[in-house]
């Protein structure tokens, strides 16, 4: 309910710009931006990405390259299974990667916690542009493209949920020698 309030609110900031510039609602449709970047800037930017993530969530130091080759991985999964099977089944297939990845490089005493490993990646993976997207686009009149992009969004958003589960049932953690076993 609190990224909902939050999609909310920023579309609502986005309606009161359009109204205090006077730009009609109309206006508020989604068009493709070309591709400027060199390609290389968008890998560095992941980087500098996980060094953020690393910041904003007080995460020790010593778990960047860790972090880093997780979002890295997760980014590429994505991207190639993207062109094999399309979003949906490209953000399923990285969130089932990073799960499992995850829980077998969080195996160990002096490794971070599974939880921590699935942070970054986890925000690569993440739509919020999608549902912001959505709303702005309904809100200037273009239905039928607006619930498509939140469509969408309920889609990816189930694909990242159901790939962490299956991710991390595919990988059980490693017990430790104290407990029981089956």
């Amino acid at each position: 309910m609190y990224a909902v309030f939050l999609l909310v609110q920023l579309c609502v900031g986005v309606l009161l710009g359009a109204y205090v510039t006077g730009t009609p609602t109309t206006a508020l449709f989604d068009t493709a931006a070309a591709t400027d970047l060199p390609r290389w800037l968008l890998f560095a930017s992941w980087t500098v990405f996980t060094a953020g993530t690393l910041l904003a969530f007080a995460i020790p130091r010593r778990f960047f390259w860790p972090l880093l080759a997780l979002v890295y991985l997760t980014v590429a999964i994505q991207s190639a299974a993207t062109e094999l099977i399309g979003e949906i089944g490209g953000t399923f297939a990285a969130a089932v990667a990073l799960a499992a990845t995850a829980t077998l490089a969080s195996r160990g005493p002096e490794r971070p916690p599974r939880l921590l490993l699935v942070l970054p990646g986890f925000f690569t993976l993440t739509v919020g542009s999608l549902g912001m997207r959505g709303l702005t686009t309904l809100a200037g009149g273009h239905v039928v493209d607006g619930f498509t992009d939140l469509l969408e969004l309920v889609l990816v958003v189930t694909a990242i949920a159901v790939g962490l589960v299956l991710g991390a049932t595919l990988v059980p953690e490693r017990r430790s020698g104290s407990e029981p076993g089956p």
